[in-house]
């Protein structure tokens, strides 16, 4: 039975029926847990009630700390003040606890003063979604499940995510499934938080003029209603305490919120909305596809509807994918994007979108102005900010990427922004759905989406702030990349450069404000620091560019003939291998390097300019030079007792005398190799190349096996070695071990089935990665898959020996020259072999040279060879 006492005191009354307090017949404002407080000392007046008391009183299921107590009787002896003889009506008995020290009378139903609201049915109105809700079912069922347990749920995220679209769908499933009433309330037009209470009373039913907290309670008390809150970021606080004091005084209510920021209110349950769904683009994949996908989906049914014309195809794909994905999938800029299909095609759109904020202005005529175009929505919460939010706000934009609470007070700390300040800013930040917040191996990684960004930094500018900024993220790049031992002899941190993958977005936009506007010594440093990290992504082309400018801008400097310039060209003339292949500038770049290593006496980086030489040689062609670059790299790499040296080494020297032709000795080095790989001190299988070390290895002891007479063997390591290479998913290997190995052992047993497969990997890493020198290997392939004779006209001589061995189409004149300049080759047996059958005899073959061909395989060992030239003889 409800308690209908109301009890007096100097000029107050309290009624507990309405849960009210009055001054005068004035309502007084109070929070819920100070009314608690209120009315468990007025009803023990002149007795000690104890702390725990209280606090059991007004936090009956929750543990707190006392100061939150102390908090809410501060606020309630504030509203009380001192009564008519000037005492105060709370008195604390230090250690002990409180005491009412005011007379206090009790009343049964005694009538109070313009507090009599009218008990009627409340008139409710819960709007209806007027667009199909696309994406969210999962998330509107498991909302609606929390109710009633959870009885107050705060969905939070960036302005035009889609958050009242939810909120309602969750509101109609609640009243449908729960038999409750709905409210919605549209806190968006409010223009201060005093106005709360009367949006509520009105969407309720009741009389706005005279009505206070205490009427709305009372005329929910015993009313099941599910009340949405919408749009509150701008009211949080008014919003909070009345819920707060509705929920604990109505058992039946239950509220729901919207609000790009948390309530931080007593039992409130927080759920951050995703943005709609986009998919990666694979190869094959198609528009129908694609729509299974919710961010898709929405933009092609806005965009249908906005121009009957539209349709979505598969040339369509790449350009929707785009617009999506830079979209950030949310809703909101999604539909403005659409309602642009009108005017402009999906190509025009994306190619428009770095000027998004000029292009993304058709918002719905019926929305709030804050929701007509993407800048608006933005504005909305931008003013919301702090001074100091706003500052930190607009610094993070030079994040491209996801980033650490360390690298945001790195960049944007200094004078009048102190650590701390970046750090609470950042708070709100992410309280206010402005920063997105992710963890990601046990830590804490921070990001704007990019829309968000672009507005930051428009906000930024590109004066001396953005100048400042850029330098200390630079610096902080810098600091990071320069932690980690940059090594190209077979000991990278593979984990951690993997982990750090994502980061590679910040370092092209240090890049590019250092080459611009910004310190370009820092760049240059930067570009060194990080060189590990560009081929473990397989961007060597990229990498590229951005070393040659690096070389412009040394020039001059104190920098030339530094341990800089030595980097940068022993970096350049890795990128120049998997691009161009064996240039000229490749060799110059690592002479320059070995030159400078002698002048420091570095012998660890005159190690690697000395590889960089024996690569270019061997894949030149040039296999007696390269052997001799491989036994210069021997002695000091034995000698350093590294054993990712001695390693390489000895691949260097096995891979030489395979293509010397002495098989034998070849497939001995490699045995040690492959027994190394074994050893426990073995940190990774990287290697001077940049290339997985155990692919490398597979793809030389394939071609010896297979040449040595095991076909079958060979296919079997073939198979093996594409496999692995795959799953890695590092483009620079798998072209490595499908082109050096896999593909020509598979074409050399026949088995063109599995060639082409795998050819058609390669041809997709080469094209996407814009590798020339690997592609060849690709066009090469596939002529000789495809039956044409013709083959790459850059190809270089160890490719050109490797098609000969392939198809007869690829046999030249130059080929033969070749073998008999170098003396020995792991392919002049079947050379020789191939000029004997074409040789301009009456019988159409050179018995001869087959025999000079037949004994030179034999000394090699090779018996596919021995097997080939078998079958070539007259019968």
């Amino acid at each position: 039975m409800q308690d209908r006492t109301t009890y007096t005191f100097d000029r107050f009354t309290l009624s507990i029926a309405q849960r009210a307090l009055f001054s005068n017949g004035e309502p007084v404002r109070l929070g819920a847990r100070a009314l608690e407080l209120l009315i468990l000392l007025v009803e023990r007046a002149g007795e000690l009630v104890t702390k725990d008391q209280l606090m059991q009183r007004a936090w009956p299921d929750a543990t707190v700390d006392e100061n939150a107590m102390r908090v809410h009787l501060s606020a309630l002896r504030k509203a009380l003040g001192e009564s008519a003889e000037g005492i105060s009506f709370i008195q604390n008995e230090t250690g002990r606890g409180y005491r009412w020290v005011v007379p206090v009378l009790a009343n049964e139903a005694v009538s109070i003063p313009k507090a009599d609201v009218e008990t009627k049915p409340l008139s409710l109105f819960l709007p209806t979604n007027l667009g199909q809700v696309i994406g969210r079912d999962e998330v509107v069922q498991g909302l609606a499940d929390l109710f009633p347990k959870r009885r107050l749920v705060t969905i939070a995220g960036p302005g035009g995510i889609g958050k009242t679209t939810v909120a309602l769908a969750v509101a109609h499933k609640v009243v449908a499934e729960q038999g409750v009433a709905g409210c919605f309330v549209d806190l968006a037009p409010l223009a201060n938080e005093s106005l709360v209470v009367s949006a509520l009373a009105s969407q309720l039913g009741l009389p706005v003029a005279g009505v206070a907290e205490q009427g709305i309670i009372s005329s929910l008390i015993s009313q099941a209603v599910l009340i949405v809150f919408d749009n509150c970021e701008h009211v949080v606080d008014a919003v909070a305490q009345l819920a707060e004091a509705i929920l604990q005084a109505a058992p039946k209510v239950s509220i729901l919120i919207t609000s790009r920021e948390p309530l931080r209110a007593a039992g409130e349950s927080i759920f951050r909305l995703q943005t709609l769904v986009t998919p990666a683009y694979r190869p094959g994949m198609t528009a129908a596809q694609a729509l299974d996908y919710s961010a898709v989906e929405l933009f092609c049914i806005k965009a249908a509807a906005s121009s009957s014309s539209f349709e979505f195809h598969d040339d369509d794909l790449s350009a929707v994918l785009d617009i999506c994905e830079r979209l950030d999938g949310i809703p909101l800029a999604l539909e403005m994007a659409a309602s642009r299909m009108d005017l402009l095609n999906v190509q025009e759109m994306a190619k428009r979108l770095d000027d998004r904020f000029s292009v993304l202005t058709k918002g719905r005529r019926t929305a709030m102005p804050r929701q007509q175009t993407l800048r608006a929505t933005l504005d909305w919460s931008h003013e919301l900010l702090s001074e100091s939010e706003k500052a930190v706000f607009r610094r993070l934009s030079v994040f491209r990427s996801s980033f650490e609470l360390d690298a945001a007070i790195a960049a944007c700390s200094g004078p009048g922004t102190e650590n701390f300040v970046v750090f609470d800013a950042l708070t709100a930040l992410v309280d206010k759905s402005l920063v997105t917040m992710d963890r990601r191996d046990r830590s804490s990684l921070y990001r704007l989406l990019d829309t968000t960004r672009f507005y930051a930094a428009e906000k930024l500018g590109k004066g001396p702030e953005f100048e400042t900024v850029m330098q200390r993220h630079a610096q902080q790049c810098l600091k990071l990349f320069s932690s980690e031992t940059i090594a190209w002899d077979g000991e990278n941190p593979v984990q951690w450069l993997a982990a750090n993958s994502w980061r590679v977005d910040d370092l092209r936009a240090v890049f590019d404000w250092a080459f611009t506007t910004g310190d370009k010594k820092l760049g240059v440093e930067l570009i060194i620091a990080s060189a590990s990290l560009w081929f473990h992504l397989s961007l060597p082309s990229e990498y590229l560019a951005m070393a040659r400018r690096a070389l412009d801008a040394i020039v001059g400097t104190d920098l030339i003939g530094s341990v800089a310039e030595l980097e940068l060209q022993a970096t350049y003339g890795h990128a120049l291998w998997h691009t161009a292949g064996p240039t000229e500038e490749m060799n110059e770049a690592f002479l320059r390097a070995a030159q400078i290593a002698d002048q420091l006496d570095l012998p660890a980086h005159k190690l690697r300019a000395v590889w960089g030489l024996w690569a270019r040689a061997i894949l030149f062609g040039n296999y007696r030079e390269s052997l001799g670059l491989a036994e210069r790299f021997k002695g000091p790499a034995y000698t350093s007792g590294v054993l990712a040296n001695i390693q390489t080494a000895d691949h260097m020297l096995a891979l030489s005398h395979h293509f010397i032709g002495n098989q034998g000795q070849a497939l001995e080095l490699l045995m040690k190799v492959i027994a190394g790989d074994d050893a426990p001190v073995r940190a990774n299988h990287t290697n001077h190349a940049q290339v997985d070390g155990k692919t490398a290895v597979l793809a030389l002891l394939m071609r010896i096996t297979w040449i040595m007479g095991d076909a079958d063997a060979a296919l079997s390591l073939a198979k093996d070695c594409a496999a692995d290479a795959l799953s890695l998913d590092h483009d620079l290997s798998i072209c490595y071990g499908l082109a050096i190995g896999c593909i020509p052992t598979a074409l050399w047993c026949g088995r063109f089935d599995v060639a082409k497969e795998w050819n058609s990997h390669l041809m997709g890493r080469t094209t996407k990665r814009g590798l020339r020198h690997w592609q060849v290997w690709a066009d090469g392939f596939a002529a000789v898959l495809e039956g044409k004779n013709v083959f790459p006209k850059d190809a270089t001589a160890m490719q050109a020996e490797v098609f000969a061995t392939l198809s007869p189409d690829a046999f030249t004149p130059n080929l033969l020259e070749r073998h008999n300049t170098e003396g020995s080759l792991w392919c002049g047996p079947e050379l020789l072999r191939l000029a004997a059958v074409t040789a301009d005899e009456p019988s159409g073959i050179n018995i001869q040279a087959l025999e000079a061909a037949q004994a030179i395989a034999e000394q090699q060992g090779a018996a596919a060879w021995v097997a080939r030239i078998s079958l070539s003889y007259p019968s």
